[in-house]
């Protein structure tokens, strides 16, 4: 089938004439503001020549990270963020399409982020000292398909022209590793001097909202966005310094507390892929499929599953006696058991409500566990006005069942947390023990019936993410290992 499209104009001709250039003078949008010159030379390198004023203050750009399903089939291109290639470069692919409109040249911040909670992400990463790669900030005209293929030209001869023979991770060039038939023309964003990830476990949000506040913790930190909105659509977000007579800059906070504060970060990683000749194949499972690793209602429904399931029985005695608790073979378990008070008066005097993720008994003891894989970050906060907290409540029902109901019984309660989201508790709830789904985990993996049955082994399996001691170390290693297998894939 033939197309009509119409001729280009002398102008757009011009502009995929200034594409494959070489070598592409720009000069900077605001002139008035500063007179530097960027100049591409062949390597995509962004220099700035400065002709005696001060030159503006980068700009930072906000790249939104693990969007959809990272199954096997789904390598995203966003990936090589969190890697060195083989010449010991950073290179960074800014989402969704790996481009930038032209306003946004004048940018050396990269925030590397992931989606956290309402109005909040998580930064993930920090990438310094950007350097655009040719074809990373081409306009569109009409001839889109013309305009790419000149763009990827460009985008290969700068991939081919890097140190060590081109851009390669594991010996394979990026070329090949996202050469598909969805692959858009722009495979390199920038080139980063510097590349950094929280320390240790401290885990850092950013919080869009017109009345947050910063909040600084020994290994939390909270920085509070008052004049922007969190993108909803977009994957790329850009924040700027403050315009004359602003009260108040986002950017300031970002660049003062985040960026220049190196007590934050580190660069103290394995960076490199090293992808082995017989990589063991990852089971993929329905939790996988679904996207549901991170649900407290799926999880506690499987908890409950397993727990009542006649032959892990004796298994499960032995996991609770390990953490202080010693039931008998024939307890229950109920899922979303109300904990309100049946008693007019005290009903009334003692807090009391809600519903507990498991209530465990037997003649002998009630025992509450409460699954907090997504509870307010890193906190339990406070959620009545009478200054009591669901754990509160929880524990005035459970007295009251003991006076009241279940005379003799012994309360007992466990908070299941990830390693990486111990919540933090007031004094009136340290009653509480908290177990770690890594305590979980460890305890499940030497026991041969769990993985002779398959959706056991796929729920154990499912824990997984939640055992390391930071988030971004499970996505770190869950990335490598998909990267790793993508490329031992191709090199067979």
């Amino acid at each position: 089938m033939g197309t009509n499209m119409a001729p280009l104009t002398l102008d757009e001709i011009e502009e995929l004439k200034r594409i494959k250039s070489q070598n592409l003078k720009i000069e900077n949008k605001n002139k008035s503001q500063s007179d530097a010159l960027y100049t591409y030379n062949k390597r995509g390198e962004t220099s700035t020549a400065a002709t005696g004023s001060k030159s503006l203050k980068p700009g930072i750009v906000v790249n939104r990270m693990y969007v959809g399903g990272y199954l096997e089939s789904n390598l995203g291109h966003e990936i090589i963020n969190l890697f060195k290639a083989d010449n010991g470069h950073h290179y960074l692919y800014l989402n969704s399409s790996g481009s930038f409109a032209r306003e946004h040249r004048d940018i050396d911040y990269m925030l590397m982020v992931k989606y956290a909670d309402k109005d909040t992400f998580e930064v993930t990463g920090l990438a310094k000292g950007l350097e655009i790669a040719p074809g990373a900030d081409s306009p569109r005209p009409r001839d889109i398909k013309q305009l790419d293929n000149a763009i990827a030209g460009e985008q290969k001869d700068y991939i081919l022209s890097q140190p060590g023979g081109g851009i390669k991770y594991g010996g394979v060039s990026i070329l090949d590793i996202f050469n598909d038939a969805e692959q858009q023309s722009v495979f390199i964003t920038y080139r980063a001097n510097e590349v950094l990830v929280p320390k240790g476990d401290m885990r850092i949000f950013l919080k869009y909202q017109k009345d947050a506040l910063n909040s600084f913790k020994d290994k939390e930190i909270v920085i509070a966005l008052t004049q922007h909105n969190l993108p909803k659509t977009s994957l790329k977000s850009y924040i700027y310094p403050k315009k004359e007579n602003q009260p108040s800059s986002d950017y300031e906070n970002i660049v003062t507390h985040l960026i220049d504060n190196k007590s934050l970060w580190t660069s103290s990683r394995d960076w490199t892929i090293n992808p082995g000749d017989t990589m063991k194949e990852k089971e993929v499972s329905l939790f996988e499929i679904c996207q549901i690793q991170d649900d407290e209602n799926r999880f506690s429904n499987a908890l409950a599953y397993f727990m009542t399931r006649l032959e892990y029985r004796s298994l499960w005695v032995d996991f609770f006696e390990k953490v202080g608790v010693e039931l008998s073979k024939d307890f229950q378990v109920e899922r979303e058991a109300s904990a309100k008070i049946e008693d007019n008066v005290k009903s009334k005097t003692l807090p009391n409500g809600g519903r507990i993720d498991l209530l465990i008994s037997d003649d002998k003891n009630l025992v509450i566990v409460e699954n907090k894989i997504k509870s307010d970050i890193n906190t339990v906060e406070q959620d009545s006005k009478d200054g009591t907290t669901q754990l509160d409540r929880y524990v005035n029902y459970i007295n009251w069942r003991i006076s009241n109901e279940d005379p003799g019984r012994k309360g007992s309660f466990l908070i299941l947390c990830p390693d990486y989201n111990r919540p933090e508790l007031r004094e009136s709830e340290k009653i509480y023990k908290i177990i770690t789904y890594g305590d979980l985990y460890n305890y499940l993996s030497d026991k041969p019936q769990v993985d002779k049955d398959n959706n056991f082994r796929a729920f154990k399996n499912a824990m997984l993410r939640h055992t390391y001691s930071t988030h971004n170390g499970y996505l770190y290693n869950e990335m490598l290992e998909k990267f790793e297998r993508r490329i031992s894939e191709i090199s067979l």
